[in-house]
């Protein structure tokens, strides 16, 4: 007399397959990570515009433009400027809607819109830009702007635009 067993899955072959699973799954979501947090750089540029302004009178410096040809649409986190000057100045980030300048004490001639960039949408055609007062003569030297932004699924913080600009603050 012969007696059989009942059919059963070796627990091996499954502790084995379950390990194969959750590598899969890992190795997934490591590419995803490694892809949502390393959106293709922003452009930059060699280029250093200067400026002139007297005391207390404001103006405005581009230090990035999405050109036409510029294919992404960016939701703004943040821009960060650094600025070095030998006096007390003060300097903001702003979006310019639908435009571009080097230089202007009159960027509403030039945007459709000022506004503060942080959670706003960078389209091809906007610009960032940065206003400078001070209310003693002095230079400013401002670094590349650091844009954190949002691109889909995709999210990073880095330098775009020119490398740097310099603005004379002119007394009266």
């Amino acid at each position: 007399m012969t007696t059989t067993a009942p059919l059963e899955v070796s627990r091996r072959r499954r502790a084995v397959r379950v390990a194969l699973w959750v590598a899969l799954a890992v190795a997934v979501a490591a590419v995803l990570a490694w892809y949502t947090t390393r959106p293709p750089a922003l452009p930059t540029s060699p280029a250093t515009p200067q400026a002139t302004t007297p005391v207390g009178v404001p103006v405005y410096v581009g230090m990035f433009a999405a050109r036409h040809d510029f294919a992404r649409t960016l939701t703004v986190d943040g821009v960060k400027v650094e600025a070095t000057a030998n006096t007390e100045v003060d300097v903001a980030p702003l979006l310019c809607r639908g435009g571009a300048f080097t230089a202007t004490s009159d960027p509403e001639a030039f945007c459709s819109e000022l506004v503060d960039p942080e959670g706003q949408r960078l389209t091809p055609g906007d610009s960032l830009v940065v206003e400078v007062t001070g209310q003693l003569p002095a230079v400013v030297v401002i670094d590349r702007v650091r844009v954190g932004y949002q691109d889909g699924i995709r999210a990073g913080t880095q330098p775009a635009g020119v490398a740097h600009a310099v603005v004379r603050v002119l007394g009266r």
